[in-house]
């Protein structure tokens, strides 16, 4: 066992690994691939017995980048049981409704699901070494970062997608790879002072600083940038420079200074606004440690005339008093008059590994987080993530009510949506993101 496996199996709960050192493992000779062809032609509960078989008496290894898959992982476990979790208990109980849907249950099932989510950006290499290694423990993930996922895993084969017969997402944005979510990041500003942020230029000129996570630490930061080069994006970009009415000669300028990048990076000439939006924003943005502390600077009543970009669930955790509220921000692109893109959206996946030991329970573990309500709603209870699959998404419109506006979730077509007065988000395409990493990349490194 090479040590970045090591490395691994010891952040890996203890107990578990006690139990089995190694995942489920099987002595069939078929195929991850082959089995997950056969798993999407599987209605859920005949997937969810098969994976009942493979797991029994046995654990299955995963990681990612969401701490709630813990939880939702129990969940899972507890429904091949025959069991809810009931919020007033804080335990999972007997579930008729469970078991009369799943008829295959077991209430003594001991099959485990061990999840870790290693940190500084190590989810990649873990994957690389498992795979390359002579024996594997992973079996699966839910990662973000699509430029990585497509760059790293995807071109070299490493991942596999399954998409599920009951899942009915669109196709064409969120099957390949599979999407469990969609999360939005939104230019948000506290709306005590008399500073106007009614144009996404508001946020870049007059070398205004706006509050922003760094590209190192979450780098699905840098594919929001990359992303504004695509010529979906340009056209919002310039768009709202032609309706900007502020003062626009420093803009000018810099647009004047990156026009020739445009040629040098294959991009269509428009890309000029994009590209100048670009420079101004990673040249000026004020870093912060983490989207919270952001939360917390704009909804203080003293931080007039202060703007950030951050994931909109955060406004979730604000505790009201004097000093703090939700009511002292606002979302820029809920405004009547609002121009330009909302901020931008980036994605968890599902994906199994090609030399998955479970590769049964991994697809009944995907097929129960993405196509199910209760699979989705350790994500689903908040404002500001979207399943991938429309019927498993709740209903947050009015979560704020009149008291608090900016938790009124309008949800994930009106952030999607590119027309005027919707949020026009930049939404990640791991494809673009990869092809612009080198070029693009390298020149948002420089600046």
């Amino acid at each position: 066992m090479n040590f970045k496996k090591l490395s691994l199996l010891l952040i890996l709960p203890v107990e578990v690994i006690s139990s089995s050192l190694f995942s489920c493992g099987s002595s069939s000779s078929v195929s991850v691939e082959s089995i997950i062809t056969q798993a999407e032609k599987m209605d859920r509960n005949e997937l969810f017995k098969k994976a009942m078989e493979e797991l029994r008496g046995k654990t299955m290894y995963a990681l990612g980048n969401s701490s709630r898959t813990t939880t939702a992982a129990n969940y899972f476990l507890n429904y091949l049981k025959g069991k809810n979790y009931n919020s007033h208990t804080n335990d999972f109980v007997d579930s008729a409704e469970i078991q009369n849907e799943f008829p295959y249950y077991d209430p003594n099932f001991d099959g485990k699901i061990a999840y870790t989510q290693p940190v500084n950006n190590r989810i990649f290499s873990f994957i690389s070494s498992d795979i390359r290694s002579t024996t594997h423990t992973l079996s699966m993930t839910l990662v973000q970062d699509g430029n990585q996922i497509q760059s790293k895993m995807l071109n070299n084969g490493y991942l596999l997608n399954y998409i599920p017969k009951e899942w009915d997402g669109n196709r064409t944005s969120n099957a390949i790879p599979l999407a469990l979510q969609s999360l939005n990041k939104v230019f948000v500003f506290n709306n005590q002072g008399s500073k106007k942020f009614t144009n996404v230029w508001d946020f870049v000129s007059d070398s205004f600083s706006t509050q922003f996570m760094s590209l190192n630490s979450e780098p699905v930061g840098k594919n929001f940038l990359f992303m504004l080069t695509n010529s979906t994006y340009v056209a919002i970009v310039k768009e709202a420079y032609s309706r900007y009415s502020g003062n626009k000669i420093g803009i000018d300028r810099v647009i004047d200074n990156v026009a020739p990048l445009t040629k040098k990076f294959n991009l269509e000439v428009d890309a000029k606004y994009s590209l100048a939006w670009i420079k101004m924003f990673v040249k000026q943005f004020q870093l912060e440690d983490d989207d919270a502390p952001i939360a917390n600077n704009l909804t203080n009543v003293n931080n007039i005339d202060q703007a950030g970009l951050l994931v909109y669930s955060k406004f979730r955790l604000t505790k009201e008093d004097a000093y703090t509220s939700n009511k002292n921000v606002t979302i820029a692109a809920y405004q009547d008059d609002y121009v330009g893109f909302g901020g931008y959206m980036y994605k968890h996946y599902l994906q199994i590994l090609k030399t998955s030991p479970c590769p049964w329970t991994s697809c009944a573990f995907i097929n129960f987080l993405v196509t199910t309500q209760y699979g989705f709603s350790p994500w689903g209870k908040d404002i500001g993530g979207y399943c991938s699959n429309p019927s498993s998404n709740q209903d947050h419109s009015n979560d704020g009510g009149n008291e608090y506006p900016i938790k009124n979730d309008r949800g994930y077509d009106w952030w999607t949506a590119n027309e005027d007065g919707k949020g026009r988000l930049v939404i990640e395409d791991p494809q673009y993101c990869a092809k612009m990493n080198y070029t693009i990349g390298n020149w948002i490194d420089s600046l």
